[in-house]
């Protein structure tokens, strides 16, 4: 046995110690290896541990490890990449801890190529400049043809009873790639919820003139609460978003796989005394689990893994080391502000567009609709998105509150100093999992956080969008208007011209007709007399022109009215000299 080796008695897979620098630098690239099965964790506040790639009977043999021999270890967090890979190991666990054979296959079905997401090519037709580098989260024609084709491919491979059940899959997994949904069951032994986590977006080597979507990608991912203070977290195969045109795609990939666990790796770190100091000056990314052990009010002497899972507190006073750090353990997977970030990059998207708006009003300024509208219109989609993904992440956190409360049972007769040991586990038996005082409140701040910070946030957003698609609006028709103004004047200013020179082109017109009895009168002097008359008359009525015109046009008016009442006073008189009988006159018969 080396010297990283820890002795497990009858375990037979020899965990390391995991606060040593050569196991704490192999769990890292461990983390960031896209060939890495799984790892389990087990600590307490003095010592952790950690196993590496542990197969189907090493991993049965751990969980069908006696309860009261890991006392050294007693809080264990078992992480599995890609379980669609390992459904062995999956079946272990879900033996183990009493997964239903649906939620098994759920978790163990893996996403086929015609199942990822599709780029919205519908928005390529519209304008390449606002072509988004993101994936569609809720998929369109393409998903629902994508679906129909490995449908229509099961179909002919398939017996005919089991192609509704394949139908049926290919809309769940429809249904799960959109942002806004989650999962949650519950067994004797586990409470397991599942939903998309956000990760970063790589920032490329190049510079791209297409618009990037200000939602990040998105992994699905398992945690499950179980009953032997274990949390299992399960992260299932990830669909990793198109590749920029002129980027690396392999470059690409690798940072966005290491993005998509970066959370796990700052988490795992820091239950390693080495990656205590690594986070100091990154407090979102802290993670006290195994520090705050030291700071439990629960000193007891017997620190081990009871089988409820069950926390001896009464109002956070009293209370088990294991829960704690089962409790925080699980919240701190839970949490990720990565899904906060973006909210920045749309508050300085909001100030280009306001700025771009506003500026719109100046008359040398041109600002293209095509430019405008659909920017203001995928913000406003990505912050519904936004919306929806923290409201559901509101709901999930209700309902692990709701699930991990303990009950009043739990509340007011659980102190250990008055049941003994007896009465209490026949008592706990009623209740397999809940969470402790400390990480029921970190939710309950975390949920308030969501609706305060993002939620609040987001709708005041989606206000100031709808503000400005008013204003440019509004904008618009001013400026259309104010063309439309300009356009009257200068055809005013036209027909008021063409009132001065019509009736001189008229008369010159007239003198250079070229007909003896009439030019044989006329000289160069009756020419100018008649111009100078003609230019002064024409000049007098540019002023009076508008008034004319309203004039003249309110006496064709009448005229009109006069000889439409003539022509049907006309029009009835002959109808009834041939004896024509009127309308009214029948429908009165």
């Amino acid at each position: 046995m080396s010297s990283t080796d820890v002795p497990t008695g009858a375990f037979a897979t020899a965990f390391q110690d995991f606060d040593i620098d050569e196991v704490f630098y192999k769990a890292w690239q461990h983390v960031e290896n896209q060939d890495g099965k799984n790892f389990v964790v087990e600590f307490s506040l003095e010592r952790a541990q950690i196993a590496f790639d542990l197969g189907f009977n090493e991993i049965q043999e751990l969980l069908s490890q006696e309860l009261d021999d890991r006392k050294d270890h007693p809080v264990r967090w078992i992480n599995i990449w890609d379980p669609s890979a390992q459904k062995d190991v999956m079946d272990a666990i879900g033996d183990k801890y009493m997964f239903s054979l649906r939620l098994r296959r759920l978790m163990t079905t893996s996403k086929s190529p015609q199942d990822e997401p599709r780029r919205f090519k519908e928005r390529n037709r519209l304008t390449m400049r606002h072509q988004r580098i993101a994936k569609d989260l809720e998929k369109g024609d393409d998903a629902t043809s994508s679906i129909q084709t490995q449908t229509q491919t099961q179909t002919e491979t398939t017996p005919p009873a089991s192609v509704e059940a394949n139908d049926n899959l290919a809309l769940y997994m429809q249904v799960k790639d959109t942002v806004n949904y989650f999962s949650t069951d519950q067994t004797q032994e586990a409470f397991v919820i599942g939903a998309n986590w956000l990760h970063r977006r790589p920032a490329g080597e190049r510079e791209h003139l297409n618009r990037t979507s200000i939602m990040p990608p998105k992994h699905w991912q398992w945690l499950a609460l179980c009953n032997d203070h274990t949390v299992l977290s399960i992260h299932e195969r990830p669909s990793l978003e198109a590749v920029p045109e002129k980027e690396n795609k392999a470059n690409w990939h690798i940072q966005e796989f290491k993005f998509m666990r970066a959370h796990t790796l700052a988490v795992l770190l820091q239950l390693s005394v080495k990656g205590f100091e690594l986070y100091r000056n990154n407090p979102l990314a802290q993670s006290s689990v195994r520090q705050s052990l030291r700071n439990s009010p629960s000193t007891q002497p017997q620190i081990s893994r009871h089988q409820s899972g069950v926390s001896f507190f009464n109002n956070s006073e009293i209370g088990s080391l294991p829960d704690e750090g089962t409790s925080n353990l699980f919240y701190y997977l839970f949490e990720d502000y990565v899904a906060a970030g973006p909210l920045k990059a749309a508050e300085q998207e909001l100030e280009e567009m306001t700025h771009k708006i506003l500026s719109s009003t100046r008359r040398k300024k041109v600002s293209k609709s095509s430019e405008i509208i659909p920017t203001l219109h995928y913000l406003s989609k990505d912050l519904r998105e936004f919306k929806h993904l923290f409201e559901n992440y509101k709901n999930l956190i209700s309902k692990i509150i709701a699930v991990g409360t303990p009950n009043s049972l739990h509340n007011s007769q659980f102190d250990s100093t008055v049941l003994d040991r007896k009465t209490l586990q026949g008592k706990v038996s009623e209740r397999k999992v809940f969470l402790t005082h400390s990480a029921l409140s970190r939710f309950d701040r975390l949920g308030d956080r969501l609706q305060y910070l993002m939620l609040n946030t987001i709708e005041g957003y989606l206000e100031e969008i709808g503000a400005l698609s008013t204003t440019y609006f509004n904008l618009t028709q001013q400026k259309d208007s104010q063309a439309t103004a300009r356009l009257t004047r200068s055809a005013t200013l036209l027909a008021k011209l063409s009132v001065f020179f019509l009736p001189i082109s008229f008369m010159t017109s007239y003198f250079s007709v070229q007909i003896e009895d009439l030019y044989i009168y006329w000289d160069a002097k009756t020419y100018w007399y008649a111009f100078a008359v003609i230019a002064s008359v024409s000049f007098v009525s540019l002023f009076f022109f508008s008034r004319i015109l309203v004039f003249f046009i309110d006496i064709l008016e009448d005229w009109s009215a006069r000889l439409g009442d003539w022509s049907g006073a006309r029009y009835r008189s002959v109808r009834s000299v041939l004896g024509f009988k009127e309308t009214g006159d029948e429908d009165e018969q």
